[in-house]
């Protein structure tokens, strides 16, 4: 599909790429997921302890200030570290909204024109048809872990939402093996070597506190690459320096 596409759709294809690039997106994710499954996990028994109150706060403070300030939070990081090295890209949201209705700026374009608003609505339309297909697969996976105290059901959660990660993100994000075969490995060791007495939410917990570091993971080792091959500016000009 990508090779019937306007010259503008796929340099927003190519954007989204080196949007993940970095490891910065699932290194963010994964601090998500560690901070929301450490506020449902640690101990309220002692309701005594101030610990008991200000660790499961703060963990799910930073977790929503992640959730709804995770693109200005991006920015701010590849501003540091990103941008210096391979030069500023438009972040991959600027044909997800549009201002006027499809038909009027179809419309209002002649020829070849009108193409790149037809990909961009077709583009919409499949990854709008990706993310619902995934949150039903999320669903799936997620509800019959919380509600079935049969162990083997993590396997195939695992299964399913590693299923649902590689459709959603199959055609502009490169996921690694670290995520898509690390989520059903959890399953599956959850199932060998989770005791039978955790279940329902605190089993999906568990899920997505081992989740989350299968992501932080696999971010460090993106961003380790990334910073191999793109050194900053300024280090290449003082190697070029001290050859001279």
């Amino acid at each position: 599909m990508t090779s019937t596409l306007s010259p503008t759709l796929q340099a927003e294809r190519r954007s989204w790429r080196y949007w993940f690039d970095d490891g910065l997106p699932s290194l963010l994710a994964g601090a998500g997921c560690l901070l929301f499954a450490l506020s449902m996990l640690y101990p309220r028994r002692d309701h005594s302890s101030i610990l008991s109150v200000v660790i499961p706060l703060t963990a799910i403070v930073l977790y929503g200030l992640i959730l709804l300030r995770s693109r200005e939070i991006l920015d701010w990081l590849k501003a540091r570290i990103t941008y210096p090295r391979t030069g500023y890209v438009r972040p991959p949201y600027f044909l997800e909204d549009t201002a006027q209705p499809l038909d009027l700026t179809v419309l209002s374009l002649q020829g070849a024109d009108a193409k790149p608003s037809v990909d961009a609505a077709r583009l919409h339309a499949e990854r709008k048809r990706r993310l619902w297909v995934s949150v039903v697969l999320t669903l799936v996976a997620v509800l019959p872990m919380m509600y079935f105290r049969s162990p083997w059901i993590c396997a195939v959660s695992g299964l399913l939402l590693a299923g649902a990660m590689w459709f959603k993100g199959r055609p502009e994000q490169r996921l690694s093996w670290i995520v898509l075969g690390g989520i059903p490995l959890l399953g599956f060791t959850m199932w060998t070597f989770l005791p039978r007495g955790i279940v329902s939410s605190e089993r999906v917990s568990y899920f997505l506190a081992a989740a989350g570091v299968l992501f932080l993971v696999d971010g460090a080792a993106s961003l380790l690459r990334f910073l191999s091959r793109n050194p900053r500016p300024s280090s290449v000009s003082n190697v070029d320096q001290s050859h001279d």
